[in-house]
Formats: C-alpha cells, sequence, structure tokens
C-alpha cells in the first residue's frame, strides 16, 4: 500500500506538531531545543523506516498507537513534568489531530474531491505523474482546515493550560476513561479504512470520530479547570489556617512587647526622677520605646495586632500606615480572616509602596460603614506597570506564580464567603483594593 508508506511520516508530523502545541507552555528539560530536534528527527525516521504494512484494522490501529507512544515517550525526554501530565497533553494533541483529520475527510467528501476514507493521499495521487486541479485544491483544503483546527484548539484549549506549571488532574480515574475513549475511536477508524464503501457510512463515522474527539478533550479540561480551583481553594484555605496560628502568635508577641514597653517606661520614669542622666536623653529615650507602644486602637483586638506588627515594620522601610478605621463594623469576620485579609493587603501595598523612590511613602486604610455596607479600603502609590490577569487580579511579580499571588484570591474568598465582592483599580499612580461586605445578615448585634 503506497498510500500507507507516505501517510505514515506524513502523520508522523501532524502529531508532533500538535504535540508540540499542546506541551508548549510545560515547563522544558535542560537544552531544551537540542532535545526536541533530536527526538522530532528520530520520530519522523523512526516513521519512514518501518516498512511493515498493517493488513487488517487491528494491525492498523496498532501502527498508530505505537506512533503514540514514541511520541509521548520523545515529550517525556523534552519536558520536566509528572507521566501523568504529560500523558493528558499528548492524549490532547491526539485528540486534536484526529479531529482535523476527520473534519478534512468530511469536507473533502462533501466537496466532491475523495469518494473514500483515505482523504487525498490515495495510490492513484502518489503514483501519478502530474496532478490535476482538484488534488491541488485538495492538498490546500487539506492543509488550511489542519491548520485553522490547530488554530483554534490552541486558542480555546491550550492557552488554559498555565505558563511553566504542569496540569494537574484531581480525579485520575477520568483520564484512562479518556485515553481508551480514544483508543476506540482510533480503532472505529481503522475499521471502516477496510470496510467501509458506502458514501453517507464514510461520512456518518467521520462526523461521529469528530464529535468524539471534542466530547473527549471538553471532559479533558473539565477535569482540569476543576483541579485548579480545587487546588487554589485549598492554598486558600490553607493560608487561612496559618493566618489563625499566625494571629495567635502575633497577639503573644504584640502583649509581649506592650507590658515590655510600659516596664520600660516605669524604669526610665525612676531613672529621670534620680537625675541620673539628663532631661535630654531621657527624653530621647522614652520616645524611642514609645515606638514599640504606640499600638493602634480601632475597636477590633485583631485588626489593632495586625496594625500595630505592620506599623512597626512598614516604619523601618520608611513607610507610614494612614488609618481611619470603625473595626467594631468586622466584628462577623473570625480572627483569623481579619488577620489575613488586612495583613495580606497591607503586604502587598508596602511591597509597591517600597519600590516608589520619591516621598510620600504612605498607605491609607479606611474602614466605615456606607449606608447598609462595610466599606474596606487600601491605597498605594506604585512604580512601574501593573498588569492584569483574566480574573481581573494583578499579575503576581514573584517567579512562582503558582503558590504566589494567592494574597488578594483570599482576600475575594473571604469577600465572597460573606456575600460581598473585592475590586481593584488604578488611577493617577494609585492603587486602590476596595472591598465590600453587605451588613444586612452579616453584622453581629
Amino acid at each position: 500500500m503506497e498510500y500507507f508508506a507516505f501517510y505514515k511520516p506524513l502523520f508522523m508530523v501532524q502529531l508532533l506538531v500538535a504535540g508540540f502545541l499542546f506541551c508548549c507552555r510545560l515547563p522544558r528539560r535542560s537544552l531544551f531545543w537540542l532535545r526536541y530536534t533530536a527526538s522530532a528527527a528520530a520520530c519522523i525516521a523512526l516513521s519512514v523506516l518501518i516498512m511493515w504494512t498493517p493488513e487488517n484494522a487491528f494491525g492498523l490501529c496498532a501502527v498508530f498507537l505505537a506512533f503514540f507512544v514514541v511520541t509521548l515517550l520523545a515529550a517525556f525526554f523534552c519536558y520536566e513534568v509528572p507521566f501523568g501530565s504529560l500523558l493528558m497533553c499528548m492524549t490532547c494533541a491526539y485528540v486534536m489531530q484526529h479531529f482535523a483529520y476527520c473534519l478534512s475527510n468530511c469536507v473533502l467528501i462533501i466537496c466532491g474531491l475523495n469518494s473514500d476514507i483515505y482523504g487525498i493521499y490515495t495510490d492513484e495521487v502518489i503514483i501519478q505523474e502530474y496532478f490535476n486541479i482538484l488534488d491541488v485544491f485538495g492538498y490546500i483544503i487539506s492543509f488550511v482546515i489542519y491548520y485553522l483546527t490547530y488554530w483554534l484548539f490552541y486558542l480555546f484549549f491550550v492557552r488554559r493550560i498555565k505558563r511553566g506549571v504542569a496540569p494537574r488532574l484531581k480525579n485520575r480515574s477520568l483520564l484512562p476513561v479518556c485515553v481508551c475513549a480514544l483508543v476506540l475511536s482510533i480503532a472505529i477508524n481503522a475499521v471502516f479504512v477496510y470496510a467501509a464503501t458506502d458514501y453517507y457510512l464514510i461520512l456518518l463515522m467521520n462526523l461521529y470520530n469528530g464529535a468524539c474527539c471534542l466530547f473527549i478533550i471538553y471532559v479533558m479540561f473539565s477535569m482540569l479547570k476543576k483541579s485548579d480551583m480545587q487546588h487554589e481553594l485549598d492554598s486558600v484555605t490553607h493560608m487561612l489556617a496559618c493566618a489563625e496560628e499566625q494571629y495567635e502568635v502575633s497577639k503573644k508577641s504584640v502583649e509581649m512587647v506592650n507590658i515590655k514597653c510600659h516596664d520600660l517606661k516605669q524604669q526610665i520614669r525612676t531613672i529621670g526622677k534620680a537625675k541620673l542622666i539628663s532631661e535630654d536623653a531621657i527624653s530621647e529615650i522614652y520616645d524611642a520605646v514609645s515606638v514599640y507602644d504606640s499600638g493602634m486602637d480601632t475597636g477590633n483586638g485583631p485588626l489593632d495586632i495586625i496594625l500595630t506588627e505592620k506599623s512597626l515594620a512598614c516604619r523601618k522601610n520608611g513607610i507610614k500606615i494612614e488609618c481611619m478605621a470603625d473595626g467594631s463594623l468586622l466584628s462577623f469576620l473570625t480572627e483569623g480572616e481579619i488577620y489575613s485579609m488586612f495583613g495580606n493587603a497591607i503586604d502587598n501595598a508596602a511591597r509597591a509602596v517600597s519600590e516608589v523612590q520619591d516621598a510620600p511613602r504612605t498607605i491609607g486604610l479606611t474602614v466605615r460603614k456606607i449606608k447598609s455596607f462595610l466599606t474596606v479600603q487600601v491605597r498605594n502609590r506604585y512604580s512601574g506597570e501593573i498588569k492584569t490577569g483574566k480574573n481581573g487580579l494583578p499579575v503576581t511579580t514573584k517567579s512562582d506564580a503558582e503558590n504566589h499571588g494567592l494574597g488578594l484570591k483570599s482576600i475575594r474568598y473571604i469577600a465572597e464567603k460573606y456575600g460581598g465582592r473585592m475590586s481593584v483599580r488604578t488611577e493617577g499612580g494609585m492603587f486602590y483594593l476596595n472591598i465590600i461586605f453587605p451588613l444586612k445578615n452579616n453584622l453581629r448585634q
């Protein structure tokens, strides 16, 4: 079958391109381009050197699956990700190639350019000495369909894979099911290659296989989205649990500092009365100690502690926190939620303000009631440009994008938990973080 000898390397190239598109965002191994060039050349050479021609549907299916396994191993040689994540991406790549194949066949059959399952690469086309105009149109149409299919799959599916992060599937049991569904689709196609001659039956088979491909990739990316959401929720929940523990530690630390500062002030007064050192020196020492005893008083204990803690940290970097807050309005929030929400907000603001060179370097905090809503606003200056992602939140500037950038997500989680919402905006070199809670059902009387 001369057609099959020609189609093997063509299929391998199509599968390699599809695999590259679905894996292009994954973490790469060292010397990636050298690895990829060598593995791609080896895959194509293997497809050319294999001279065996299948004589039945089982053999044909086995060849295509063998080629898939080879490209999977080649991808594992190039990308540094868990094998399960790579299997998902390469399965999606094969789904995309198979969908393009089915769609191309349907279009060519409907247009009258082809009447069998092989596409345009029949024996007659390959061995003839010249191409007629219909053959040329067939090649062009087939190429355009593959190109558009790969491009659309990239736009709607590949771009959902986070760059530099291996896709994770929470429910791994569905991955083998999808792989088996793909194998079944390939097997059905192989059977029709050898058995089908009816025009409408061939068209129906291609439409069925194409629909199966769309269903498989939809299920897999739905699984991926659900897994990402669950991972994000687990991370935020863990962050809140850590905030509860950190709050208790900070509470004890602030109380201890206040006690020590109170004792030092008493001793300073005693030394001053004894006139052992000058009054100016006494005043200077007293002011230095007062810095650590200048706790906030907003009417909410957890908020006072976090503001006191962050104020001391910001003061070391020349940053001042300007606060106007009615902490009593926060009574419906847990201590850990208050600590996490305001701690993350102030940490993000302090990080941005620290990059501002000129004065004033301040962070503004407002907590107040407007009609039946509690509003929280944190505002700060920033330098450079703030980019926002699809979720409306600023893109993290830290290198580990997977595990960082959770601060604002945890704030949004807390807001939505109580029926509120969180938003951010920039205006005139200022960054505004706004949080709104409805008080009707939340405020404890």
